[in-house]
């Protein structure tokens, strides 16, 4: 920003000196003074032009280039907080290891498979084997729609099917086991999500 100001003020004298050569000829006095003033003065300001929009261009690239680094900076930065969120959020566990959800109950799911649920073995769906123990002192309300499994391999959550439906209340102390079947969508790695709780292989 200094050498901005020192050049304007040079290309403003040179700018004078020219100004100062064109009425001198104009008026055709000091004829040799003036050739030296228009041809000095506008020599300097010429330079002083190009000095001038070389500085601005780089004063401009660097606050881009600035910028750019502050917006990546930043983005990483929500990026991180993102996943150390998400990390706080869920306790990620494999199939079959127990978990305590918010409501306090140990849960367990199975790696999930594939079943046939016809006899010609045309209609196909995924099946997982869930156990619930409420260690709550009230009563919980479960239901297979609770239990979201994600297919990496299509990148869509098939839907629970009405098969063997779980939807009920249980009491406090009490342990229930339910399989859920959901539409099947073909291979793929699996997940499961309950809750604070997320199974995978």
């Amino acid at each position: 920003m200094v050498i901005i100001g020192i050049l304007g003020i040079i290309a403003f004298f040179a700018f004078v000196l020219l100004i100062m050569g064109i009425v001198f000829l104009f008026l055709k006095i000091r004829k040799v003074t003036a050739i030296w003033f228009v041809s000095a003065g506008g020599a300097v300001l010429l330079i002083s032009l190009f000095i001038f929009s070389g500085a601005f261009l780089y004063y401009i690239s660097q606050e881009t280039s600035a910028e750019a680094q502050v917006k990546e900076e930043t983005n990483a930065s929500s990026a991180d907080e993102f996943y150390e969120d998400y990390e706080d959020e869920y306790d990620e566990l494999t199939f079959g290891m127990k978990g305590q959800s918010s409501e306090q109950a140990t849960i367990q799911v199975s790696k999930p498979h594939v079943q046939k649920i016809d006899e010609r073995g045309l209609d196909k769906a995924y099946q997982i084997e869930v156990t619930i123990q409420n260690k709550n002192s009230e009563p919980i309300y479960v239901s297979a729609k609770d239990f979201y499994l994600y297919n990496y391999g299509k990148d869509d959550y098939p839907t629970v099917l009405k098969k063997d439906y779980f939807h009920e209340k249980i009491e406090a102390g009490k342990t229930v086991n339910f399989n859920i079947y959901y539409k099947y969508l073909g291979k793929g790695e699996l997940e499961v999500e309950y809750d604070n709780l997320i199974w995978h292989e």
